[in-house]
């Protein structure tokens, strides 16, 4: 994952764990639509610290490889003591032969990866014939709607843009598994949360925001927004909705 290091490693694995919470369901359907179980190779490309790759490593009988273009986070995955192996690797250059894995997942990539069509058709070329690619992740933050009415989406976005992310990334991964020549299906999962997760992970969340978005917005302004929110959270009228797409491609 090549994620701007405004957190720490430490955060970024709690990040990756809250992440990994809101499409777990989805995940798990997806591992047994393409028989995860039974796959002989399986590769998770920007793989961080390996919350997904060891999630993978326990739902089949067979390899999996986890691959980062940083070091940091190889080494905090391989701390984890769990059954998968773990790589330096970049998502546009996978060093694999043709055709190698039976699965290749990618989860919340795509949106750092300055090249995410080449990225793709890696993952498509290192796949075998009749093997699947899964992007279990990509938020699209320009359909995340707030009650009350706050500017959020739009600060994430263009603080994302600022870090050099793309946070439009889920509404083109169609045109994406197309120009790597898969047949894909897409789908959108739709991040609801209710009152109790809201109030949950409501200090966490905001404290990533204010990271995110320290410069572009001025602290009076925050203050009222994260004011307005908590109080919607305490009233519980607070909603937020964040669109976050999966493809599933199939390689003919």
């Amino acid at each position: 994952m090549s994620a701007t290091r405004l957190l720490s490693v430490a955060e970024w694995d709690e990040q990756f764990g809250r992440q990994a919470a809101w499409t777990r369901a989805v995940r798990s359907q997806l591992y047994r639509r393409v028989n995860l179980l039974r796959a002989a190779r399986v590769l998770d490309v920007g793989c961080g610290t390996g919350v997904v790759t060891e999630e993978l490593a326990t739902r089949t009988r067979g390899t999996v490889i986890g691959v980062d273009v940083d070091a940091a986070m190889i080494a905090a995955a391989q701390s984890r003591g769990g059954r998968a192996e773990y790589r330096l690797g970049d998502a546009r250059q996978l060093d694999f032969p043709d055709r190698y894995f039976d699965v290749v997942v990618c989860h919340f990539l795509l949106m750092w990866v300055d090249d995410p069509a080449q990225a793709v058709r890696e993952m498509g070329r290192v796949t075998r014939p009749g093997g699947a690619v899964l992007v279990c992740g990509e938020p699209d933050y320009g359909g995340r709607v707030d009650w009350p009415d706050l500017p959020i989406g739009q600060w994430q976005a263009t603080a994302l843009q600022r870090q050099g992310a793309d946070p439009f990334i889920g509404r083109k991964l169609r045109a994406l598994f197309r120009q790597a020549g898969l047949d894909a299906e897409v789908g959108v999962i739709p991040s609801l949360w209710d009152t109790a997760a809201l109030r949950d992970n409501f200090e966490a969340e905001w404290a990533l925001l204010a990271r995110d978005v320290q410069g572009l917005v001025d602290e009076a302004t925050f203050q009222w927004a994260r004011d307005a929110a908590w109080q919607a959270v305490e009233d519980g009228t607070r909603l937020v909705f964040m669109p976050v797409f999966y493809g599933l491609g199939r390689r003919g």
